[in-house]
C-alpha cells in the first residue's frame, strides 16, 4: 500500500512538472500579444490600411480583383469594392475621403471615393504599380511601379501623372520622411533605397542595403527609417541624418510588411515564410518576441488606438486580430 501510494505521488509530481515545463516552454507564455479572431475576406488578400479615424481597415484581395471594407467595432466585412485588376498597395488622403490602390496588371491607379465607396477614376501610372504615398498636404500622389524602374508623380486634383522619376531595379517600398520632403524608395532587386527630394523631383541619394529591401517604416521623429529585407530577413536601420546604416536586426524568414505602435515603442514586422510576428523595441534596436500566426501572414497594420493589429494571410484569405495587451 505505502508503495502504490508513493508511485501515485511521484507521478503527479511527475506530471506537474512537465505540465509547468510546457507552459515556460511556450512561446505565446506572457506574451503581449493575445489572438482574438479570424475575419475571411477575399483571395490572396495582401496589404491592410486603416482609415484615418480608426474606424475600418481595408484589404487588397489580390486574387480576387477586390477590397474588403471590415467593420473594426464589428470585427466582419461590411462591404466587398469590385476592382478592374489585382489590388496591391494602399493609402488614404489625409482627409481620409479617398482612397488610392495600385492595380497590379493593370499598370494603373484606381482612386476610391471613400464617402460612397465607390471607384471614381482610374489612370494610367505605370508598369506593375507597387508601392504608393500621398504628400502630407495631399496634393500629390507618388507610385512605385515594379516593372518600369520608375515612381509617377501623380497631380491629385487632375488625376493625371506630371512628372516620372527614375530610381533603381524593381522599386517596390515608398514612404515620405516625417517633416520633411523627401521620400524613400526601396529598389527590391536594386538591392539600395532612392532618396528623392519632392520639390525638385529627383533622386539626391541612394543607400546601398542588402538583398530585396521591401517596406520601409519612419520613427515617428523621422530620425530612423525601418526597412524589411525579403532576402535577408533583416530588419536594416537608417539614420535619416546621416543616410547610414545604424543597426541590422535579424527578424524572421521573407519579412514583408512592417507598421509602428502609436507611442513609436514598438514595430510589428510580419514575416511570410516563419508564419510569425516579431515585436522589435524601436528604443532598444531588438526583437523582443516572435509570435506566430498563420498562414503566410503578408499585410500588416496597428489602428490609432493601439489596442490591436491586423494581419491578412495570403494562404489562409482572412485577416487574423491580435490584441495588444500592454
Amino acid at each position: 500500500m505505502m508503495n502504490g501510494a508513493r508511485r501515485r505521488w511521484e507521478w503527479l509530481l511527475l506530471g506537474a512538472f512537465f505540465t509547468l515545463f510546457l507552459i515556460h516552454s511556450d512561446p505565446l507564455f506572457g506574451s503581449d500579444l493575445e489572438f482574438i479572431k479570424k475575419i475571411p475576406v477575399g483571395a490572396k488578400p495582401k496589404a491592410i490600411i486603416i482609415t484615418p479615424d480608426g474606424k475600418e481597415a481595408c484589404v487588397s484581395n489580390f486574387e480576387s480583383k477586390t477590397l474588403s471594407i471590415i467593420d473594426l467595432k464589428q470585427l466582419k466585412v461590411t462591404q466587398t469594392i469590385p476592382l478592374s485588376s489585382e489590388p496591391v498597395e494602399m493609402a488614404f488622403s489625409p482627409d481620409g475621403h479617398r482612397l488610392y490602390v495600385t492595380n497590379w496588371g493593370g499598370g494603373t491607379l484606381s482612386i476610391v471615393n471613400y464617402d460612397i465607396k465607390e471607384v471614381m477614376n482610374i489612370i494610367p501610372v505605370g508598369d506593375k504599380p507597387k508601392g504608393v504615398t500621398v504628400s502630407p498636404d495631399g496634393r500629390i500622389v507618388f507610385v512605385s511601379n515594379w516593372a518600369s524602374n520608375n515612381v509617377a508623380v501623380v497631380d491629385a486634383e487632375n488625376l493625371k501623372v506630371i512628372s516620372v522619376i527614375p530610381v533603381g531595379n524593381v522599386p517596390r517600398g515608398i514612404a515620405m520622411m516625417p517633416g520633411n520632403h523627401y521620400l524613400y524608395v526601396a529598389n527590391f532587386r536594386g538591392k539600395s533605397i532612392s532618396i528623392i527630394d519632392t520639390d525638385i523631383k529627383k533622386v539626391v541619394n541612394i543607400i546601398p542595403t542588402t538583398d530585396n529591401p521591401r517596406h520601409i517604416v519612419f520613427s515617428r521623429d523621422g530620425r530612423n527609417a525601418f526597412i524589411t529585407h525579403w532576402g535577408s530577413g533583416e530588419i536594416w536601420v537608417i539614420d535619416t541624418d546621416s543616410n547610414k546604416v545604424s543597426h541590422v536586426i535579424k527578424a524572421g524568414e521573407h519579412p514583408k510588411t512592417a507598421d509602428l505602435s502609436p507611442d513609436g515603442r514598438k514595430l510589428y514586422v510580419a514575416n511570410y515564410r516563419s508564419d510569425t510576428i516579431s515585436v522589435i523595441d524601436v528604443i532598444e534596436k531588438k526583437v523582443i518576441e516572435t509570435y506566430p500566426v498563420l498562414k503566410s501572414p503578408s499585410g500588416l497594420a496597428v489602428p490609432p488606438d493601439g489596442e490591436r493589429i491586423y494581419v491578412t494571410g495570403w494562404y489562409s484569405n482572412d485577416v487574423t486580430v491580435l490584441r495588444i495587451k500592454d
